[in-house]
């Protein structure tokens, strides 16, 4: 993780991460997306053949998680989403990961900027999307939070 402290405020960000990630998948050199994840595609626990080896996917899914925990909540969705697969990863499930890292290649080094001089007063928002999810009829929600114009949560 790369830190910067300025009187403006801290940046975090983790390109070498996302770099090293990319470049371990061979997906270094590939053109980039402008969505983690293909809006108009429904993934579902039968979608496709089975992944001969699914340890490389639950590699892939955790690694992804990180980042998402560190400095990209723009990726959340997307991976979460997609982790819902690790018990039997399909094909169609391992190209909406690897479209999340053609996503990451457009911005590797993506940050957060923590102002110091923004005003100190909480904002949320959330949203709910009922009954989306095809496999269990479950309900996908999602939600951010910010102290001041950083986003915290």
């Amino acid at each position: 993780m790369e830190v910067a402290r300025t009187k403006r405020g801290i940046s975090i960000c983790q390109m070498k991460y996302a770099l090293e990630l990319l470049d371990g998948v061979g997906l270094l050199g590939s053109k980039p997306v402008n969505f983690p994840m293909d809006t108009h595609s429904k993934l579902s626990k039968d979608d496709g053949e089975l992944l001969q080896d699914g340890t490389s996917y639950g590699r892939l899914i955790g690694k992804l998680l990180y980042l998402t925990t560190q400095d990209r909540p723009d990726i959340t969705f997307s991976v979460h989403h997609s982790s819902q697969f690790l018990d039997q990863p399909q094909v169609p499930h391992m190209q909406a990961a690897l479209r999340v890292l053609k996503y990451i290649k457009k911005a590797p080094g993506q940050e957060l900027f923590f102002s110091a001089s923004s005003s100190i007063h909480i904002k949320a928002f959330a949203d709910l999307d009922w009954a989306s999810c095809p496999d269990p009829r479950r309900s996908v929600s999602g939600f951010c939070v910010f102290i001041g114009d950083s986003l915290v949560s």
